[in-house]
């Protein structure tokens, strides 16, 4: 039985599982390490980052970084060359209680900052842990993964003025786009070795390397998955792991994609929106109920389609959409989320012979709020995001993902003259096209984006067609069940909207024997330990981070205020039993604080959220 307040999953599936599911697939076997890479010396430098820690945390430790060689593929080490991975380490302070590692999420976050980051905000962990941290292969510094392609290709790709408008033109530009990002990030033959699986080998070869017995961990979003994967793979060298903000990882990739279109719904519609409502004294023109905010932003995005269809506008509505469904990842990003509707309202408004949103659209925007709000957003990062201006230092960038980037990409090859190679960068899709096994049917897959988009207005065509439909290798998969693992904390907010609550929930009652769930009640920001809304859900995760302490049983927490709300409000979601239903098991296919997050850590985490919404 689930405590009081924690809810079952019960009823048909929201999401149909893809057709021809599998069934679990076998564990690969743990590879030995060859002794040439755990001989190989390493050669450490000082982070670049390490004069912006030690500002912002004067008793930090040095933060020493270095690249390790690894083997492309671990099953195979001499058939490939090798790659390398970079770290960051630091040594505890005081008396190490071991090995702290920490990822971000994605897949694709760069985490060689992460754990810096977050001991900045809690400094006992430079006191009692040494500190590493990790660029997943094929990101951020280490070995990248390099999608190629060519301005030809891109210039050719079909185009729909808006995704939401589920007609032969969107499927055409969908199925074209997925087919050129499978080819592009296939095109290397370290394409089929940037997954999960080979990512835990390098965990386990770093933890080897820095002469630790176990390794701890502290995971966001796609982190809970990698953690799970590393735990499930060397449960005898886990130690005490936080997921944060989990995917459902006892499930496929595609079961927790699908997830996203009623999730960011819930939050948006639950939280967001009503938050702008209660605000309409410190927000300009957006309305002073939900559903005259609603109104407000689908004229806005209606007027923003026309704009493309009409004249060829570069801002579009769907534009809009991924832009607020990045900021409502945090409760501090609801005055973003406010800025982007604002930024974008003028632009309608008063549109550009560029195309572009300009200085003018964005400093309008922002003399739309009222102070108090704009100390959470400064005129300047605005308009560093805008591109209106330089980004001023340690601004958080803002990399396009999905549609967006390869739009951005198109008109960089439209420009172009002649057939040139054309580099897309590293797409995080390519570990979920590794990791699991997908459905090949691209009608399947746009049938359900029909579906969802009808249903779920928000967000609902997300998906698309996934470049994971033609992708030419077999996944590295594994049955997650943590058989041997010491138990670790879950952590996780009810309106969650990039890993929904329900399928957290799924994966601790599949592992009930080694997981113990912390729920937060009324609160929906993506990563709660460190800085959480939630001082209930910060002590239990302190309790068991710095003593091995877990609660007893598993148990719901509140939270505190949203930014410049003076109470909590109640949503009816999940907690309290008002759940989503999602396919049985069995089947597979606050108030804010006075000191904002740190830039550092918060430049981090922006960059996950706005690099993750991608097909």
């Amino acid at each position: 039985m689930l405590p009081s307040g924690l809810t079952g999953l019960a009823g048909p599936a929201t999401a149909a599982p893809a057709p021809g599911a599998a069934a679990a697939p076998a564990d690969p076997p743990v590879p030995a390490v060859p002794q040439r890479y755990l001989d190989q010396e390493i050669a450490w430098s000082t982070c670049s980052f390490d004069a912006a820690v030690k500002q912002l945390a004067p008793g930090a430790p040095t933060t020493r970084c270095a690249k390790v060689r690894a083997p492309m593929d671990w099953a195979a080490p001499d058939a490939h060359p090798d790659i390398e991975v970079a770290i960051a380490y630091s040594e505890a302070t005081g008396t190490s209680q071991g090995l702290m590692m920490t990822n971000p999420g994605g897949p694709g976050g760069a985490g060689l900052t992460l754990s810096a980051s977050l001991a900045i905000d809690k400094p006992q962990l430079f006191t009692d842990y040494d500190l590493v941290g990790l660029d997943p292969r094929g990101f951020g510094q280490s070995t990248p993964l390099r999608c190629l392609t060519t301005t030809g290709e891109l210039a050719a790709l079909p185009t729909t003025p808006d995704y939401r408008e589920r007609t032969r033109q969107t499927h055409r530009a969908e199925l074209a786009e997925a087919r050129l990002l499978a080819k592009a990030c296939a095109a290397t033959e370290f394409g089929q070795f940037v997954s999960s699986q080979q990512t835990v080998y390098d965990m386990e070869l770093v933890r080897a390397l820095l002469g630790a017995r176990q390794l701890d961990f502290i995971g966001y979003s796609y982190g809970t998955w990698l953690a799970s994967w590393y735990a499930d793979t060397y449960p005898q060298r886990t130690g005490r792991f936080v997921l944060d903000s989990n995917m459902d990882w006892t499930r496929t990739q595609w079961e927790n994609v699908n997830f996203d279109p009623f999730s960011f719904q819930r939050r948006r519609d639950t939280q967001l929106l009503p938050w702008i409502a209660r605000h309409a004294d410190q927000v300009e023109g957006l309305g002073s109920t939900p559903s005259r905010v609603l109104a407000r932003y689908e004229a806005i995005r209606a007027a923003l389609v026309q704009l493309t269809r009409s004249e060829g506008s570069a801002v579009r509505g769907d534009g809009l959409d991924g832009n607020v469904a990045s900021a409502i990842y945090g409760n501090a990003r609801f005055v973003r989320a406010t800025l982007d509707i604002l930024v974008h309202d003028e632009y309608v408004q008063d549109p550009s012979g560029s195309g572009e949103v300009e200085l003018r659209h964005v400093d309008a925007a922002y003399a739309r709020i009222a102070p108090e709000l704009q100390r959470y957003e400064t005129l300047a990062v605005l308009r560093s995001r805008y591109g209106v201006t330089p980004a001023p230092a340690l601004a958080a960038e803002a990399p396009a993902g999905g549609a967006e980037a390869l739009a951005d990409a198109r008109a960089a090859a439209l420009a172009a003259p002649g057939d040139a190679p054309f580099d897309l960068g590293a797409v995080g899709t390519t570990v979920r096209c590794n990791d699991t096994a997908w459905d090949r049917s691209a009608r399947w897959y746009q049938r359900e984006a029909d579906r969802m988009a009808e249903r779920y207005r928000f967000y609902g065509y997300l998906n698309g067609v996934p470049m994971c439909a033609f992708w030419p290798y077999a996944p590295q998969d594994r049955d997650v069940d943590l058989a041997g693992a010491p138990r670790m904390l879950m952590v996780q907010g009810e309106l969650d909207p990039a890993t929904a609550y329900e399928g957290a929930l799924r994966s601790h009652e599949a592992t009930r024997r080694a997981t113990r769930f912390v729920a937060i009640d009324d609160e929906g920001q993506h990563g709660q330990y460190v800085g959480s809304a939630s001082a209930c859900a910060e002590a239990i995760g302190d309790r068991f981070v710095f003593g091995g302490e877990l609660p007893g049983r598993d148990t719901v927490c509140g939270t505190s205020p949203l930014p410049e709300d003076r109470a909590v409000y109640p949503v009816d979601g999940p907690v309290d039993g008002d759940a989503v239903p999602l396919p049985r098991a069995g089947t597979r296919a606050a108030a804010v604080p006075a000191d904002l997050p740190n830039p550092l850590l918060q430049r981090v985490l922006d960059r996950v959220a706005e690099a993750s919404l991608v097909r």
